[in-house]
C-alpha cells in the first residue's frame, strides 16, 4: 500500500508529525484505497490500526493492535496489499472479525487462516494457551 505523508517520502528518522492527522479519529493516517482509509490510533499498551470505510464518521471495519512500535506498524502496514491480502502482518490481537480480501485467491499462502494472535494456525502460535493453536 502506498503510505500517505505530510512530508517528503525521503524524511528519515520516521516522525509522527509525518503523517496527516484526523481529528474525529484522533489517529494518523497511513494510507487509503478505493473502498478504506487506514489510520493508527493510539490505544493505551498498544497502536491500533483501523480500516475506515471512506466517508464513515461513526465506525470501522477492521482493526488490528500492534505493540508501541511506529516504524513496525509503518512497515507492516506499507507491505500489505488491501486488495490480494487478508490482513497486514506482526499484529498480536484482531478486535474485530477476520478481514477478507476482494482478490485474495492470488495469494493463498499469504491468506491461510490465523489465530486471533495474528500467527498462521497451521505454524502454531507464539501466545502461550492459544485456543487457536493446534
Amino acid at each position: 500500500m502506498k503510505l500517505l505523508t505530510a512530508q517528503p517520502e525521503d524524511r528519515i528518522p520516521f516522525r509522527l508529525s509525518d503523517r496527516p492527522y484526523d481529528d474525529h479519529w484522533q489517529g494518523y493516517v497511513l494510507g487509503e484505497d478505493a473502498t478504506h482509509r487506514y489510520l493508527w490510533i493510539w490505544m493505551g499498551s498498544n497502536i491500533r490500526v483501523i480500516c475506515v470505510p471512506t466517508g464513515e464518521t461513526g465506525g470501522y471495519d477492521h482493526a488490528w493492535c500492534y505493540p508501541r512500535d511506529p516504524a513496525a506498524v509503518e512497515a507492516a502496514v506499507e507491505k500489505w496489499d488491501p486488495e490480494t491480502q487478508d490482513e497486514p502482518t506482526g499484529w498480536h490481537k484482531r478486535p474485530t472479525s477476520p478481514r477478507r480480501a476482494p482478490r485474495r485467491d492470488e495469494e493463498p499462502e499469504y491468506n491461510r487462516p490465523r489465530c486471533e494472535h495474528g500467527c498462521y494456525i497451521a505454524d502454531g502460535c507464539r501466545t502461550l494457551n492459544c485456543r487457536n493453536a493446534r
